[in-house]
C-alpha cells in the first residue's frame, strides 16, 4: 500500500483541536502542514469546505496535484455516507456530507474513516507496527481512539462502523460523559484527563502542551508528579487490558500526544496489564514512531488503497 504511486495523495488528520495534513508519494511524506480546527471551521459550511480544499491544494503548489484525499476524523464517523457525527468534539465538520462536498470541490476521490483507524494504518505501514499481523493502536488525545488491524485491515462492527473503544467503562465515576454513559475510558485516561491531573499538581497557568512537557521534566524530582503519572497509567491500562483480552494483539502501539509521557506512566500501565498467568496476553507495547503525523499518513495510505468518490 505504500509504494509505487506515480502521483501524490493527501492525508488529513482532522481532530478536535488541530488538523495535520501530509502529501504522500512513493512511501514517504513530501510535504506537510497543520492548522487549528476551529479556525478551519469558522463560518458557513461552504467556507469550511473551501478552507480544507485550499489547504489540500496548498500542500502541492507546483507539479501534479493529488490524485485522492483521505481523511481520518475524530468519531463517530459514518464512512459509508462520508458524514462525521461528532458534535461534541468536532462540531465544525459534523452532520453534513463532508466527503461529497470536498470531492466536488477538488475533483478527486475522497475517503474518510475514524482517526484511530488511520493512525493505526500509518503506524502499520511506516511506523512501530510495520507489517505486524495483529496490531492494536490506541491514541491518547482529546479523547481516546482504539483500532485493531488484522493483516493490515481494521476490525469492524456488525454495521461496518468502527467500534468506539474510548467509551469502555473503566471507573465508577458518576460523571456523565458526552456520550451519555458514565465511567468512560476517555473521560478517565485521555490526554485531556492527564493534563487536568497534572495541572492540579503543577498549577493552572500552563497551556496544554506545556503541561505535559513540564510534568515530564518535573517527574524525576517530584514524587507527587510521579504518582500522578502512575495513577494515569493505571487508568490507561484498565481499558487496554479489556482490549487485549478481546483482540489478543501481537503488538500494541500507543500514540497521541500523551504517548510522549509513556516512560513516566508505564509503571501504572503495566500494573493494570499484569494478570494471572492463564490470562496474560503476551503483547509487545511500543510507542508510536510517527508522532502526531500518524493519522495523516494513515489517511493518505487509506486514500491510496481505497480511493472512492461521492458516496452512493
Amino acid at each position: 500500500m505504500s509504494g509505487g504511486n506515480a502521483a501524490p495523495v493527501v492525508g488529513l488528520d482532522l481532530g478536535g483541536t488541530g488538523l495535520r495534513a501530509v502529501a504522500w508519494q512513493d512511501g514517504r511524506t513530501i510535504a506537510s502542514t497543520q492548522a487549528l480546527t476551529a479556525d478551519l471551521g469558522a463560518g458557513p459550511v461552504s467556507d469550511r469546505v473551501g478552507r480544507l480544499a485550499q489547504l489540500v491544494t496548498g500542500l502541492l503548489p507546483t507539479g501534479p496535484g493529488p490524485t485522492a484525499v483521505g481523511i481520518g476524523a475524530s468519531g463517530p464517523v459514518d464512512n459509508a455516507t462520508g458524514v462525521i457525527r461528532n458534535q461534541e468534539t468536532l462540531p465544525w465538520f459534523s452532520d453534513f456530507p463532508l466527503v461529497a462536498a470536498l470531492c466536488e470541490r477538488l475533483g478527486v476521490p475522497v475517503v474518510i474513516d475514524n482517526d484511530a483507524v488511520t493512525a493505526a494504518l500509518g503506524e502499520h505501514v511506516a511506523g512501530a507496527g510495520r507489517n505486524c499481523d495483529r496490531m492494536l493502536m490506541i491514541t491518547l488525545g482529546t479523547g481516546i481512539g482504539a483500532a485493531m488491524l488484522v493483516d493490515g485491515r481494521p476490525v469492524r462492527g456488525l454495521d461496518g462502523a468502527h467500534p468506539e473503544g474510548g467509551h469502555l467503562p473503566v471507573t465508577a465515576d458518576p460523571t456523565v460523559c458526552y456520550c451519555g454513559l458514565t465511567g468512560c475510558w476517555e473521560q478517565a485516561a485521555s490526554r485531556s484527563a492527564l493534563q487536568r491531573m497534572l495541572r492540579a499538581r503543577l498549577g493552572e497557568d500552563h497551556p496544554g502542551s506545556e503541561t505535559l512537557r513540564l510534568g515530564s521534566e518535573t517527574a524525576a524530582s517530584d514524587p507527587e508528579v510521579r504518582r500522578v503519572f502512575t495513577g494515569y497509567g493505571i487508568l490507561v491500562g484498565r481499558g487496554l487490558a479489556a482490549l487485549h483480552a478481546l483482540y489478543q494483539p501481537r503488538v500494541t502501539v500507543i500514540g497521541g500526544s500523551a504517548a510522549t509521557c509513556l516512560p513516566w506512566f508505564a509503571t501504572g500501565l503495566n500494573q493494570s496489564l499484569r494478570r494471572s498467568r492463564e490470562y496474560t496476553v503476551p503483547t509487545e507495547i511500543r510507542p508510536a514512531e510517527l508522532g502526531d503525523n500518524a493519522g495523516a499518513v494513515g489517511a493518505a495510505v487509506l486514500a491510496l488503497a481505497e480511493p472512492r468518490g461521492e458516496p452512493a
